[in-house]
């Protein structure tokens, strides 16, 4: 077993490099920031060093003997168990997934308390690098491409002509992909309600497109979602 200098630097160590991938979290406003992954770091070398207690507790004890321990056990479950955690930060908007960045931190900072926790100090220190190596500078290289952006566009026209051509057309020259349409036709007020699911690129400025959309004659009401 440790001693106990040896324990404390453990769990400071582990709060420290789950404090620096958290401190990037609480900076972007996510659910799971600073304290959540310090809590997290510290509970798995905790845990780590539960599991390395318990069987030289029990070291006496061989194959033959009753009692069988397995000092990875407890570690297992703790990757197992924080994937509840990581699944409450998860947030699903309407078209829009967030918190899965946060979920894979509080993932890998369990690894690293766990590896800490067993005084496997090295390679704890080169992940959390590596996590925040991929945190602070692959942010500023996702500004620079041009991702695929998934919209929905409603539009509800007039009955008297075929509008959709015109609605198309404009799509068309904004680089704009149509993936599915749906539609409604409402007899009473004479109306037809287009339901679009789109494809661009996300550099797009949507108000231009909206501007543009609405001088397609015999429009009525449309929702950009």
């Amino acid at each position: 077993m440790d001693e106990i200098p040896t324990m404390i630097i453990k769990l400071l160590l582990s709060a420290f490099l789950g404090g620096l991938i958290g401190l990037e979290r609480e900076l972007h406003a996510r659910a799971a920031g600073l304290r959540t992954h310090i809590l997290v770091a510290i509970g798995s070398t905790l845990i780590m060093m539960v599991s390395q207690y318990m069987f030289t507790l029990y070291h006496t004890y061989t194959a033959s003997t009753i009692v069988r321990l397995d000092p990875g056990r407890i570690a297992a479950m703790t990757i197992t168990g924080i994937g509840f955690l990581g699944a409450g930060t998860i947030i699903q908007s309407k078209e829009m997934v967030r918190g899965l960045t946060t979920a894979a931190c509080l993932w890998i900072i369990t690894a690293v308390g766990l590896a800490v926790g067993c005084g496997y100090y090295l390679p704890a220190i080169s992940a959390s690098l590596i996590a925040l190596s991929s945190l602070y500078l692959l942010r500023s290289l996702e500004n620079y491409l041009k991702k695929d952006w998934y919209r929905k566009l409603t539009v509800t026209t007039d009955d008297s002509v075929d509008h959709f051509s015109s609605i198309e057309e404009v799509l068309s020259t904004n680089s704009i992909h149509i993936l599915r349409v749906g539609f409604e036709r409402n007899m009473h007020q004479r109306e037809i309600t287009y339901h679009l699911d789109l494809k661009m690129k996300k550099n797009l400025r949507d108000f231009e497109l909206v501007h543009e959309v609405t001088k397609v004659a015999g429009l009525k009401k449309m929702q950009w979602l």
